[in-house]
């Protein structure tokens, strides 16, 4: 290297600490979003400067080399001809005037850099309220298509629940008409019936004659209230549990309580 030429400064260290921050400030991005807060914006937008500054250091610190040295040329050249001070005093001027503009680029610089990252500070915030009205109208497609999920599921359970009454209406009449191979058949096409809504939760509950009435399990057929422990004599209707919840009571007889029309009970919406 002659002496004619400044030396330079390595710019890799540079510019990999300014890879290194730019990479922090996309992990610090990426970790937070999609919802963005003014520490995590604060924290991109600082690395995002100081990695801009970074980038420009040994640009500057060359730059800066360079002048000194031509400096040191001048000051050099300005002792050997002291006879030419009004020279020297022009290339001092004009050194000066080349520093003042260097320093005004460099404001400048960092002027523009300040823009950049309040600019990707309100394009984060910006970004962040459209995800935000984003996931509230995901939220409301979601819930209305729950409730109609839930609406349609209460439908298929009436449903469900009238058939398994009318099975066993008609168990009922075959077990009342005293033909025991009629009988047989209605039972085993009931069971099956009842092996099959099981698998989704749904099992029946049935009282014995004799048993003591409980409020929590059986209710009357005229509605009114029957003291606890009052023998049962028949049942109606029985009563259904969903996965382990009591959904409808068992409708049950007393000895001194006429039998009640249970064409309607099916129809009745689950508790």
């Amino acid at each position: 290297m002659s002496l004619t030429e400044a030396p330079r400064v390595s710019k890799w260290p540079y510019l990999f600490a300014d890879l290194i921050l730019v990479a922090a400030a996309g992990w610090v991005g990426w970790q937070a979003s999609p919802h963005w807060s003014w520490k995590e914006m604060s924290i991109v937008g600082g690395l995002v400067s100081l990695g801009s500054w970074t980038f420009i250091q040994p640009f500057n610190r060359n730059h800066e080399a360079a002048v000194k040295l031509w400096e040191q040329m001048n000051l050099a050249s300005a002792a050997s001809q002291l006879a030419s001070l009004d020279t020297v005093a022009r290339q001092i001027a004009t050194a000066t005037g080349q520093w003042h503009q260097v320093q005004e680029t460099s404001a400048k610089t960092v002027a523009t850099a300040d823009d950049i990252a309040r600019q990707i500070v309100s394009e984060a915030k910006g970004f962040s309220e459209f995800l935000s009205r984003s996931n509230d109208a995901e939220k409301g497609a979601l819930r209305l298509d729950l409730e109609k999920r839930q609406r349609s599921e209460q439908e298929i359970l009436q449903v469900i629940l009238h058939l398994l009454d009318h099975c066993y209406a008609l168990f009922q009449a075959a077990r009342n008409s005293g033909q025991p191979q009629l009988t047989q058949q209605l039972g085993n096409y009931r069971a099956a019936c009842l092996d099959a809504v099981r698998r989704i939760g749904l099992v029946t509950i049935e009282s014995q004659p004799g048993e003591g009435f409980d409020p929590r399990r059986h209710q009357t057929a005229d509605g009114s209230e029957a003291e606890h422990g009052t023998p049962i004599v028949g049942t109606l209707a029985p009563g259904y549990s969903l996965q382990g919840s009591i959904i409808r009571r068992v409708l049950v007889t007393f000895e001194s309580q006429p039998e009640a029309n249970t064409s309607n009970l099916s129809a009745e919406s689950p508790s």
